[in-house]
């Protein structure tokens, strides 16, 4: 699975950069071989969608609140 390419991260912060649902995010976050993980996304809506998986999973938690401010460049 994709942790074995991470092996030399553990104990770190992981950055899933276009994570959409959240997926490998949340199998990251659950496995507790990282002292984080941060799911980025270029979409609001895949945001949205991780985001209201992780509050449906007891067994993970988020220390932001949603929505994020909206960048506009």
């Amino acid at each position: 699975m994709a942790q074995e390419y991470f092996e030399s991260a553990k104990g770190g912060l992981i950055v899933d950069v276009s994570c959409g649902s959240g997926l490998f995010s949340r199998k990251f976050a659950k496995s507790g071989a990282y002292s984080g993980v941060i799911a980025l996304d270029f979409s609001e809506n895949m945001l949205r969608q991780c985001y209201e998986f992780i509050k449906k999973d007891d067994t993970l938690s988020t220390t932001y609140s949603f929505p994020y401010p909206i960048l506009d460049f």
